[in-house]
């Protein structure tokens, strides 16, 4: 091969004899990514750089082409619900749970996205590339587009805090079963206690499902008017809701299921605003348990998600399989506790 042609290599070259794509060359060769594919196949890579000259831009990339077990892994983190940010929310504790274990094992976030709008699929997968992130652990909010890209550009994904029905089948999930879970307080916690309940939240969700089931199961009767279809996840747009409701009714179920904490909170803001007392006049569950909860007046009882050690189970199941301990998605399924405090 003449100098000239030399010159002229390049990764695409290299892919089109390997039958890789460039993504997957380019994270061997000039990121160092022993996870990426097999290592039969990196040294295919490798002899190829070699043979056909190619000048590899990153020089330490060369030094390591043996996988490593205990290497420092780069990973990083989308927050697909910009509500999710907010401290004390339920993201806010996975996040916490993914930053800790990430150091406890050595590696580290080398990118973190919390507003998902400022990228589209194919950005968000370059910021990735750039920062040499070696799996991405998806919290909340999946959409399609963006991880058909990230699955495209040979990414390890792990999705975490959302209902499986909504998974991809490549991806790892670490969670809870929601529907079952709620199912099962709502009929020895709830709905066996009382006669007239009402729900906040979400129509689209297992927990109204749940809220639904419990109902039919115990042969209790749902009154359609106690039932405030609300989308949001954040404390203002609850309250607003509950305070719409407390327009037009002067009727109060005996107590109400809201299917978040922050949801909770926002209904109980309003009540006290409206001179309704909690729990005296109206009761109220939550759910997730987030540390607002518990410092709120009365104490919000809830079914409390173990948010923190979902992110610490991610980052574990990142890591597994990149280790290539494993070549198959599984489900981490984690239990959900009752916490009662004064609001039930």
């Amino acid at each position: 091969m003449s100098k000239k042609e030399a010159a002229m290599v390049t990764l695409k070259d290299i892919a089109a004899k390997t039958n890789l794509s460039v993504t997957t060359v380019s994270r061997v060769v000039n990121f160092n990514d022993t996870t990426i594919c097999s290592e039969d196949t990196q040294r295919l890579i490798w002899s190829l750089v070699e043979s056909m000259n190619y000048k590899v831009k990153n020089k330490r990339a060369k030094v390591s082409k043996e996988a490593d077990p205990q290497r420092a892994y780069k990973l990083g983190y989308v927050l697909g619900q910009s509500s999710y940010a907010a401290q004390g929310s339920y993201g806010y504790h996975i996040i916490k749970g993914i930053e800790s274990e990430a150091i406890n094992r050595g590696s580290s976030i080398t990118f973190s996205c919390l507003n998902l709008d400022l990228y589209k699929p194919a950005e968000l997968c370059e910021r990735f590339e750039e920062a040499g992130v070696h799996a991405v652990i998806w919290i909340a909010g999946t959409d399609e587009a963006y991880l058909n890209m990230l699955k495209s550009k040979n990414f390890r994904v792990t999705v975490v805090g959302i209902e499986p029905s909504f998974l991809p089948e490549h991806v790892d999930y670490v969670g809870v079963d929601f529907y079952p879970e709620t199912l099962k307080w709502l009929k020895t916690k709830f709905v066996n206690r009382f006669e007239q309940m009402g729900y906040i939240g979400p129509l689209f969700s297992s927990r109204y499902e749940a809220f639904i089931d419990a109902h039919k199961i115990l042969g209790k009767p749902i009154d359609p008017s106690f039932v405030i279809e609300h989308e949001g996840w954040e404390v203002s747009s609850a309250k607003a809701a509950m305070a719409e409701f407390l327009e037009r009714t002067e009727r109060l179920p005996e107590a109400f299921f809201a299917a978040s904490d922050l949801i909770a909170i926002g209904s109980m803001t309003t009540f006290k605003e409206k001179g309704v007392l909690v729990p005296d006049q109206v009761k109220i569950l939550g759910f997730d348990n987030n540390e607002m909860a518990g410092y709120v007046s009365p104490g919000l009882t809830t079914i409390g998600v173990p948010t923190y050690e979902i992110g610490v189970v991610a980052v574990q199941a990142s890591i597994s399989r990149l280790n290539e301990e494993r070549d198959f998605p599984v489900r981490f399924i984690l239990p959900t506790r009752y916490v009662e405090r004064e609001s039930l």
